[in-house]
């Protein structure tokens, strides 16, 4: 492992190992001796926080039953909240929200297969781009106007998500913004940006740990999943896991989209691979 900072608490191997499968078995999160600085640096606060003197006796905090369960529970949300990536930015990734928009949204209107109603889930949506980007497509194709849309988004950091439901946004969030889409749905506030309250409405936020809670609290089923840039982070075990969960979510026909470093072609899967225009995504059997 990597040589700790000055002065900073050490975290032995042994640690590391019970530490990073309490974390991959709590959250997904895949941690290597590769990557175990990450851990040794990022929690070395909670360690103060907490006036623990070594992250062994860190780990029989939070696994300890003598403690109460809500106090194990906070201190875990804690780890979250210092572990996760939440790197994103409106339109990332904006060649498959294109073909959301010019492929797929056409062929759901022309096809109707649920009625007027258009089900979209952004799964793992950090401080809400992913959901109000997809909101904005869904306007701009100009196909839905009376349908009932709903667009999830669900994350398990409550600072994102706090985040998401004021939507208010600094530069870094409009690295790949057109500016007439940032002048027509964006309002200024002092150095930063809100989401028209028109956009805002057509989305709904909820917390939801992908690899313990059950899927109730997002509805479904889902006429299209975006899950991008979340598995990539999840051992192998655990993705196959997400993935069946998620296909069982998606309607009939359904399709879900992966980050551009993500793929399932390295294990079995209930979906099927699909192109929507030149991209590539999987899709449900109908």
């Amino acid at each position: 492992m990597p040589s700790p900072t000055s002065g900073a608490i050490v975290l032995d191997s042994q640690a590391f190992e019970l530490l990073s499968q309490l974390i991959c078995a709590r959250f997904g999160l895949l941690y290597t001796a590769e990557t175990a600085y990450l851990i040794e640096r990022r929690l070395q606060q909670r360690l103060e926080v907490n006036g623990i003197a070594s992250f062994s006796d860190y780990y029989q905090l939070l696994t300890d039953p003598a403690q109460p369960l809500s106090r194990r529970d906070r201190e875990l949300q804690e780890i979250f909240e210092l572990l996760s990536t939440r790197e994103t930015y409106f339109f990332r990734e904006s060649y498959q929200l294109d073909a959301f928009r010019e492929v797929l949204l056409p062929q759901l209107h022309h096809k109707r297969p649920r009625g007027q109603q258009l089900s979209v889930w952004s799964a793992g949506c950090a401080s809400g781009e992913e959901p109000y980007s997809i909101a904005v497509e869904i306007i701009e194709s100009g196909l839905f106007d009376g349908w009932n849309v709903r667009i999830i988004g669900s994350d398990l950091s409550n600072q994102a998500l706090h985040a998401a439901v004021q939507g208010i946004y600094g530069p870094s969030s409009f690295r790949q913004t057109d500016p007439s889409r940032h002048n027509r749905y964006f309002r200024p506030l002092t150095g930063r940006w809100q989401i028209i309250e028109s956009v805002r409405r057509m989305c709904t936020f909820v917390r939801l740990n992908l690899i313990e809670d059950d899927f109730s609290s997002v509805g479904g089923p889902f006429d299209a999943i975006f899950c991008r840039n979340v598995i990539i982070y999840f051992d192998r075990s655990e993705r196959q896991r997400l993935i069946e969960r998620l296909s069982n979510k998606l309607a009939p026909g359904g399709y879900l989209f992966l980050g551009h470093a993500e793929s399932l072609l390295d294990g079995n899967t209930p979906l099927g691979i699909a192109h929507l225009g030149r991209e590539l995504v999987y899709r449900k059997p109908s």
